[in-house]
């Protein structure tokens, strides 16, 4: 009996001690966003936005700040071109854990894309921002809206995100 009561408390401690942290300390995320959206020109139709994007960060704060570098491709009815820039993620809430879990959490990002090129407009200069829920570092769905520094456009899109470099907790 003493030695089942010891098996399942060393089970809860080992648990305990391996919780997913939304952000922990020193983290690095890699994550791959596909979304579609619309992009809208000043005086012209609006068209669709397909992207698929590479989001490298690293925890700044930990359990609230990250920042990192932001490359893909997109899409905006017409052509294909490229974008490159920078993100910073700020948690705003926590949702409820699960069992010995945190389950996700609420968070909004910030993007400076400077370097935006398509073949036929040339350079761009996207700024924006969004509202993302992640959960468990893992899985996550982001609203996004960027406006065209360069060119009177406005860009929104729906993007699903998957952290490649997810660490699944050891089994017990």
């Amino acid at each position: 009996m003493a030695k089942h009561v010891l098996g399942v408390l060393w089970a809860f401690i080992i648990a305990h001690s391996v919780v997913a942290q939304e952000m922990p300390k020193g983290a690095t995320a890699l994550s791959v966003e596909i979304g579609q959206g619309f992009a809208r020109p000043r005086g012209g139709p609006e068209l669709y936005l397909a992207t698929g994007q590479l989001a490298w960060q690293r925890t700044i704060v930990p359990e609230q700040l990250r920042a990192g570098l932001v490359g893909g491709i997109f899409h905006p009815g017409y052509q294909i071109g490229g974008l490159a820039g920078g993100r910073v993620t700020l948690k705003v809430f926590q949702l409820p854990s699960v069992l010995l879990s945190k389950a996700g959490h609420v968070h909004v990002l910030v993007e400076y894309l400077p370097a935006v090129y398509t073949a036929s407009t040339h350079w761009r200069q996207w700024v924006g921002g969004g509202i993302g829920v992640e959960t468990s570092n893992l899985l996550g769905v982001v609203v996004k809206l960027h406006r065209d520094v360069r060119t009177p456009t406005t860009y929104g899109q729906l993007a699903l995100t998957y952290n490649l470099l997810h660490k699944s907790p050891p089994d017990l």
